[in-house]
């Protein structure tokens, strides 16, 4: 007989193991491995809108939305924390802005900013993301916002 121990260790197990497929997904846009983990009434908290948005469809307009403004986007899994149906993952998120991102036109700059993202599972699919980019990083390094000055004493 398992003990509740084990059961727990098991979800984890297989929720980190939904979240190797998910980086698969999300680094190359496949929308056919992305129907296998998340679920079709996910909710996704993004910082670029400001409501959530819901379901399959809305998931893959943002990913579309950052693969399109970055093509060559990549995703690396830093640091990975996972507990019952959670799972928090630091990403370094890294590609070269090559189309207008957020009012911004094309740069051709590199860009190259942690992620913190947590994400909620049942029976083996994502049900809820908050994905939190470092936008102002990000926004820096494209040239939208200036570099802060220090001063030497």
């Amino acid at each position: 007989m398992k003990s509740t121990d084990d059961k727990q260790v098991s979800v984890t197990e297989k929720n980190k193991q939904v979240m190797e497929q998910f980086i698969r997904f999300i680094n190359t846009g496949d929308p056919a491995i992305g129907e296998t983990i998340i679920a079709p009434d996910v909710i996704f908290y993004a910082p670029t809108s400001s409501e959530p948005l819901r379901g399959f469809d809305g998931y893959m307009a943002v990913l579309n939305m950052m693969r399109g403004t970055m093509p060559d986007v990549q995703w690396k899994a830093e640091e990975c924390i996972a507990e019952g149906d959670k799972v928090m993952i630091r990403f370094t998120m890294s590609g070269t802005q090559t189309c207008p991102f957020m009012g911004i036109p094309a740069t051709g700059k590199p860009v190259k900013v942690t992620a913190m993202n947590i994400y909620q599972l049942k029976d083996g699919k994502i049900i809820r993301e908050h994905g939190l980019p470092d936008l102002f990083t990000m926004l820096r390094q494209l040239g939208a916002i200036p570099a802060p000055q220090h001063s030497v004493k």
